[in-house]
């Protein structure tokens, strides 16, 4: 694991658990104190996902073999901020319950139905920018998995360009034994030649001095 992925994972905890414990914190305080705390809960899961990106970028970097592991945990933590989103929204619709309700005398049925639509939208909105955001991490890991796709490919194509090279040489070296061959084979070829003529000066030497004894 490298190390700036474990400061993150390090960062990461610190906001998860801090979200965590005002949401504990927001849900025994009354409505007077709990506004502060809510603001503090959605700075904190903001941060969370902000490090949870990072993360998922430094996960990119990491040979492929590495990654499923490291993916896995990422996917635990988004769903351990989901959660707290979860209650966040949940303290968020209680608040907004408390506003509508709080002098029900005073608010007419029309305007409680426009607010609840506002919080039927922001709802749709925040889905949609999940939605969004696990695009964007869905669309980093396949362009990671496509530039180790391409180093591979570059890396084969120079083993390829390399072995060709050595064919190239290795023919180079045949074609020079033949060669080496062939002038050898003719070197014995003219040897035996003139090692024939010699036996046959010898012989025609030896039928003169023959000759010669007995004249």
């Amino acid at each position: 694991m490298s190390d700036l992925f474990e400061t993150y994972e390090l960062d990461f905890q610190l906001a998860l658990q801090e979200a965590k414990a005002k949401i504990a914190s927001a849900q025994l305080n009354g409505f007077s104190l709990r506004k502060d705390a809510l603001q503090a809960i959605e700075h904190a899961t903001d941060e969370a996902l902000e490090i949870l990106d990072q993360m998922n970028l430094e996960i990119q970097s990491m040979p492929a073999n590495q990654r499923l592991s490291y993916n896995a945990k990422v996917r635990q933590y988004r769903n351990e901020v989901d959660a707290n989103k979860q209650k966040l929204k949940e303290l968020l619709d209680e608040e907004d319950r408390q506003q509508l309700f709080g002098s029900r005398y005073t608010d007419n049925e029309e305007e409680g139905s426009q607010r609840k639509q506002l919080l039927s939208n922001n709802a749709s909105l925040e889905r949609l920018s999940e939605r969004l955001r696990e695009s964007q991490r869905v669309a980093l890991e396949t362009e990671g998995i496509g530039g180790n796709i391409l180093n591979d490919l570059r890396a084969q194509r120079e083993q390829i360009t390399n072995a060709r090279n050595t064919l190239l040489s290795a023919d180079n070296y045949v074609d020079r034994s033949v060669q080496t061959l062939k002038l050898m084979s003719r070197r014995l070829v003219a040897n035996k030649f003139i090692s024939y003529a010699i036996i046959a000066v010898l012989i025609i030497l030896i039928f003169l001095v023959l000759a010669s004894k007995f004249s």
